[in-house]
């Protein structure tokens, strides 16, 4: 079924030409609001925290005393190392359980971050699937929201342990000795100007390779999932360099992040352990002139390792985070998409429809495709002024040419799009006035090429409605004259049909995509015919079940087959967006117009084969018009 891009809404995806942008506040606010739901376990990990923060600082205090006092004293050795073992005992006890408790918290944060996302791409219309691409959307559910994960999960709490270690190192080294203090904090302003620098650099760099990274799998994921005609075509190479090429793109750009990070962390560590060597000669002084204890001088080198550690570690995290919200910016960039087609403010749900639905003078174009250069705005027209009614109970044929509007005339009906003039309606309710669940619902859709989930038989027929008992689904595969074929099948109902339904003929699928639509019940069917890619005895089959599916309902049909045309209550004839006719197969026929003529050239197609005619089961006429007669394999529009 075709369908055209929406670049009219002004709508630019992935954030790729924002790639340079700081962090924002609003960035921190939107990762945090994932955070507060789980805000007693981050209080209890901060509580931890600061009491491993503490226990580390009496470390130095004790090592001092040994050298200074124990060292003179043997019993005082003996009880100041107990307390050294007990105090590394228990810190060491605080940090595992710290370490579970944010390991919890970030899991649970990602695992709402990532259902957030998801949820959001479901409520999408389909004019954004019809603009990205599949691997593109599934890199930011699971690369983007990986490198979050890190940060949320590992990442943000050893900053917080470390900024609380700095700050306590640095209160305690300006106690002991303000001179030493001052010369160890000398390299705290370069180490802070090269880490802002660095670390926006690395940011924008990180968001380059990710979006280089999404292009390259929506490339890999088209070729498997069209890897039949890859095959078919033996284009194996093709697709091999297509995907070498947008890796490479990758590739530099991960290659070009990690010189800058060569760079930056010796740089940072030698800047930042620098300092030790300046105290180690002018404390050494300071003890040679008996102004310091060799004890106070150790305990201050422990206590600037303390300080250089987090100021090292805080430049490497400083580019962790980073990438991160460059990953957010995307993440946040596709959950500030709205859907075109959404809930009024006012919409009521739809009472149950009788199924009359009626079109007042419609109008619609997709927007332009989104090529750089290309101005916004609505296409060309693909439905114009069309106004009709049709009945409640009835089948409605929609035939035509290719491109003449007749599947944007379904998609209408089901609100993926709205109309840019008119208005549709269904039992007098406009479907802008309602809400999109409860027209659904009443809505079962058998597409052109019914797509299965990668599940059993039984449960890609339960989908059509999930409350339905096993009876149920067996009445409903046998409806869709579907029990047959799946009685063969070593498990049954219990069958995996694979990835799209592989696993089963295109007949078959077509049938379980019946039973699907069979068990919905829905006073209104979107029909998009195609069995003229079928054998004689499926197409019989798969032409029984869409009878016994089709009756009693409101039912607009996609025709490809002559004898659906013929039976329909009604037909509608569509040219360049218009509905040029309309009546039953004989008034049309006596009009003489273009139904006449398509049904023409059909008859002269049947002429020239009339092996086929002659094999085909009683009912299974099949109209070979040529496609641009009545719109094969979908109108295009």
């Amino acid at each position: 079924m075709g369908g055209g891009p929406q670049s009219g809404m002004g709508f630019r995806f992935g954030m790729r030409t924002e790639g340079a942008r700081r962090p924002t506040l609003a960035t921190y606010r939107r990762l945090l609001h994932y955070v507060t739901a789980y805000r007693a376990q981050l209080g209890v990990s901060i509580i931890l925290l600061i009491v491993s923060t503490l226990l580390g600082l009496v470390y130095p205090q004790v090592v001092q005393r040994v050298l200074d006092v124990g060292l003179k004293d043997p019993s005082l050795l003996n009880g100041l190392i107990a307390v050294l073992v007990v105090v590394l005992l228990v810190r060491a006890g605080v940090d595992g359980v710290r370490q579970y408790v944010m390991a919890w918290t970030g899991e649970h944060v990602i695992f709402d971050l990532r259902m957030s996302i998801a949820r959001h791409l479901q409520s999408l219309s389909l004019a954004f699937f019809h603009r990205r691409r599949t691997g593109e959307l599934m890199s930011h559910v699971t690369n983007d929201a990986t490198m979050v994960h890190d940060v949320v999960t590992q990442t943000v709490i050893s900053v917080i342990g470390q900024v609380l270690q700095l700050a306590g190192g640095v209160a305690v080294i300006f106690v002991m000795n303000w001179k030493l203090a001052l010369l160890t904090l000398v390299v705290a302003p370069p180490i802070g100007f090269l880490g802002q620098y660095l670390g926006r650099r690395i940011r924008v760099i990180s968001h380059e390779a990710q979006d280089a990274q999404a292009d390259a799998f929506a490339v890999l994921q088209e070729a498997i999932a069209e890897v039949k005609v890859v095959q078919a075509f033996t284009r194996e190479e093709y697709e091999a360099r297509r995907f070498h090429d947008k890796l490479l793109v990758g590739l530099a750009k991960s290659l070009e992040r990690a010189r800058l990070a060569a760079t930056f962390f010796p740089l940072m560590g030698f800047l930042a352990f620098s300092s030790s060597i300046v105290v180690l000669w002018f404390g050494g002084h300071e003890v040679a002139a008996g102004e310091l204890t060799a004890g106070q001088l150790v305990a201050f080198l422990l206590y600037i390792n303390q300080v250089a550690g987090p100021v090292g570690g805080l430049a490497g995290q400083w580019t962790q985070i980073q990438s991160a919200f460059g990953a957010a910016d995307r993440l946040f960039g596709l959950m500030d998409t709205e859907p075109e087609v959404r809930d009024a403010p006012d919409a009521s749900p739809l009472p149950p429809a009788r199924g009359l639905i009626r079109f007042d003078d419609v109008s619609f174009a997709y927007g332009r495709a989104e090529v750089p250069g290309m101005p916004d705005g609505p296409g060309p027209r693909v439905l114009r002024d069309v106004s009709v009614t049709i009945d409640a109970g009835r089948t409605t044929a929609l035939v035509g040419p290719s491109g003449a509007g007749k599947t944007t005339f379904v998609h209408l009906v089901g609100r993926y799009y709205d109309p840019v003039a008119g208005s549709v309606s269904v039992d007098g309710h406009d479907l802008r006035r309602v809400t999109l669940r409860s027209l659904r619902e009443q809505m079962a859709v058998v597409p052109q090429e019914p797509i299965l989930f990668a599940a059993s038989i039984a449960e890609n027929i339960r989908y059509g409605r999930l409350d339905a008992t096993d009876d149920e689904v067996e009445a409903a595969a046998d409806a869709a004259n579907a029990t047959e074929f799946i009685e063969r099948l070593p498990r049954g109902m219990a069958t995996i049909v694979g990835e799209r339904g592989v696993r089963l003929s295109v007949g078959q699928r077509q049938r379980v995509a019946i039973a699907r639509a069979l068990l919905r019940d829905a006073p209104i069917l979107l029909l998009d015919e195609a069995t003229s890619s079928l054998d004689n005895e499926s197409e019989y089959l798969v032409q029984q079940a869409l009878d016994r599916l089709m009756r009693g309902r409101t039912t607009i049909v996609i025709a490809h087959r002559l004898s659906t045309v013929e039976r329909a209550d009604r037909i509608l004839v569509l040219d360049v967006g218009r509905v040029v006719e309309s009546g039953t197969h004989a008034d049309l026929l006596a009009l003489g117009g273009l139904y006449a003529r398509l049904y023409e050239r059909r008859f002269e197609t049947d002429v020239a084969e009339p092996s086929e005619a002659a094999t085909a089961p009683p009912r299974v006429r099949i109209w070979r018009a040529a496609p641009e007669a009545v719109g094969e394999g979908g109108d295009g529009a």
